[in-house]
């Protein structure tokens, strides 16, 4: 943290009983190698957080936020290394421990809960055993009562049952929940959250911050809370420390940081935030002090820099509301069951909608109420049982309940696929001309250099990125990649599903101004997958809420938003989160309180509601 920064001092609440701060990082600055130059990742970056206290880390993708937070841990990632300051946890410092001392530390007295539970877990181990190794690890006691108390402890439902559950068969919240109780088990005095909730619901995820809020204030534990959902953030944290490039550039209590942002860039990175589209005009432009044009990490990426943005968007603006009403169906659903297996309950359940050429259906609900089946249904990769379900502009038509095997040519161009993950969907083996020249070839029978040149430069890119391999781009790069390779065929219909879960807030900006671009450019239809209700309310001309396989709610984007709801809707909308409220949401744990009855009430302008009884 630079001494020459006025907003970038910690704040004197820090460590309010004057005790010992639980974690004391000063001057930190580290490293790594990109062949025989070392490049900086973190640069003279301080902070104390004191037991009870949260301290919120927030910055774009490759910030260095990660690499800090994972200090708590003695944690270096390859070809790293400290170049000068101390990480001071629980008075000792992590660098000078003995393996056997950072081994006691990790998990004992400092423990982090990852991004992604799902792939934290063992697949094969059911979860109470791994819980039960959670605490053999640190020398507590592994008894069946001891391992009931925690799985109550982090309100898992039936405990005797759900240990005895492996992790796929659990919810993304239940294995969140699941990976919190082992990283409590030890009862740690510091806990690091990466990112906990960024694959979950609103509902789920504000259940999730509710039980950590509660456990830091019952285990007294300091709390390093690293999230790009300022939101979120704004929820949880005591003091939020703002970081790019590295450094620290604002350093502030919550409230008074959003109340009053100092720094230009703080101010930028909220002016990104989606706000449903109720801001007008551009938002201030971020400094940004790198060279301009092209990716900005060296060749090979690096820690936390291979998901830097190439350059900072110069304005970020929302998706201007339609003035002219959709077009006729293009994709038409009625009574549609999708299921994975016989004698498995629907993933999708009677469904019926439209999408209008032109218009953009959004389709929002907690995990597991069937929003990404009925996309990856509409894409031909799994199967319908019944209903109908067809497409039809006038250059293409079909069923979509065929697989995309069986599609007719013309239908599979038509409607085409942006995967949530962009990392995976990648091959990491080929360069990024060769993942946009495949699709050319297939659908169009030809691929040439100016083709996949022209793609790259429709989403925001350059044909100097064609010969770059996936691991040489930002997040959002890779995003844009992926859109390239959807409109290599030409599509008229595009499913985006979740296409900016995992990204931060000026590149995911960057990321709905395309799409919204593309769409007015291209005449596109669209049918929007996210559990992100603000960037719903900026991108979406009709909304459809599912829960349980069932469209409890659909109609226009702004009847949806402002009312009269179904009290699934209303539970969603609650649980959001929006920067500057320093409150979490009451949502009971996600409990239903009501269950479906027969028929739908139409409130007119297309606003049709699922009728519901009280539980």
């Amino acid at each position: 943290m630079s001494p020459t920064t006025p907003t970038a001092g910690t704040p004197t609440t820090g460590n309010p009983t004057g005790t010992a701060p639980a974690v004391r990082v000063e001057d930190l600055a580290i490293s790594y190698a990109a062949g025989r130059t070392e490049v900086p990742v973190v640069r003279g970056v301080s902070f104390t957080i004191a037991a009870g206290r949260t301290l919120g880390l927030v910055g774009e993708s490759g910030s260095g936020k990660s690499t800090v937070a994972r200090t708590l841990l003695a944690h270096l990632r390859t070809g790293s290394r400290i170049v000068r300051g101390s990480v001071v946890v629980a008075g000792q410092d992590v660098f000078a421990l003995s393996p056997s001392a950072t081994r006691a530390l990790r998990g004992g007295t400092a423990s982090v809960v990852a991004q992604n539970a799902g792939q934290a877990l063992t697949p094969s181990m059911r979860v109470g055993a791994q819980i039960r190794e959670a605490l053999r690890a640190h020398g507590e006691p592994d008894s069946p009562e001891r391992l009931a108390e925690l799985v109550r402890l982090v309100r898992l439902p039936d405990p005797d049952t759900i240990v005895r559950r492996y992790p796929h068969q659990l919810s993304g919240g239940q294995q969140q929940r699941v990976a919190i109780a082992m990283a409590v088990a030890a009862r740690p005095r510091v806990l690091v959250l990466d990112e906990p909730t960024t694959a979950l619901d609103v509902v789920t995820q504000a259940a999730v911050l509710d039980l950590v809020a509660d456990l830091g204030r019952e285990l007294g534990m300091a709390v390093l809370l690293v999230s790009h959902d300022l939101g979120v953030v704004s929820a949880m944290a005591d003091e939020i420390a703002v970081m790019r490039d590295g450094e620290v550039v604002e350093h502030r209590d919550t409230a008074a940081l959003f109340a009053d942002p100092r720094h230009e860039y703080t101010r930028a990175l909220l002016a990104a935030v989606p706000d449903g589209g109720a801001r007008s005009g551009p938002t201030p432009p971020v400094p940004d002090r790198r060279a301009s044009g092209g990716s900005t990490e060296p060749v090979g990426g690096g820690p936390d820099h291979h998901d830097r943005p190439a350059t900072v968007p110069e304005t970020v603006t929302a998706a201007p509301a339609r003035t002219e009403p959709p077009g006729r169906p293009v994709v038409t659903a009625r009574d549609l069951v999708v299921r994975y297996g016989r004698g498995l309950p629907a993933a999708v359940d009677g469904v019926s909608f439209e999408i209008g050429a032109h218009e953009t259906l959004a389709v929002v609900g907690e995990s597991g109420s069937g929003k990404s089946t009925l996309a990856t249904a509409m894409a031909g990769l799994v199967p319908a049982e019944s209903g109908t379900f067809t497409y039809a502009d006038g250059t293409a038509t079909g069923d979509l309940r065929e697989p995309v095997a069986a599609r007719s040519p013309e239908l599979r161009r038509a409607v085409q696929l942006v995967f949530q993950n962009a990392d995976t969907s990648l091959n990491p083996r080929r360069t990024v001309g060769a993942a946009i020249a495949r699709p050319l070839r297939l659908f169009t029978g030809s691929s040439s250099r100016a083709r996949v040149a022209d793609l790259l430069t429709q989403v925001g890119l350059g044909p100097e990125f064609a010969g770059r391999l996936p691991a040489q781009l930002s997040g959002g790069q890779r995003q844009r990649v992926g859109i390239a390779r959807a409109l290599a065929a030409g599509p008229r219909l595009v499913i985006a599903d979740e296409i900016t879960t995992a990204l931060d807030v000026q590149v995911q900006a960057g990321i709905l101004a395309l799409l919204a671009d593309l769409q007015r450019e291209n005449g596109l239809s669209c049918l929007f997958i996210s559990h992100d209700l603000a960037v719903v309310r900026g991108v979406a001309d009709r909304v459809a809420v599912m829960t349980g396989g069932r469209i409890v709610e659909i109609g226009p984007t702004e009847r949806v938003f402002t009312g009269p709801n179904h009290p699934y809707t209303r539970t969603l909308l609650a649980a959001t989160l929006e920067p500057g409220v320093t409150d979490l949401p009451d949502v009971d744990d996600g409990v239903q309180h009501w269950v479906h009855a027969d028929g739908w009430t139409d409130h007119g302008d297309g606003h049709r509601i699922r009728n519901w009884e009280d539980a």
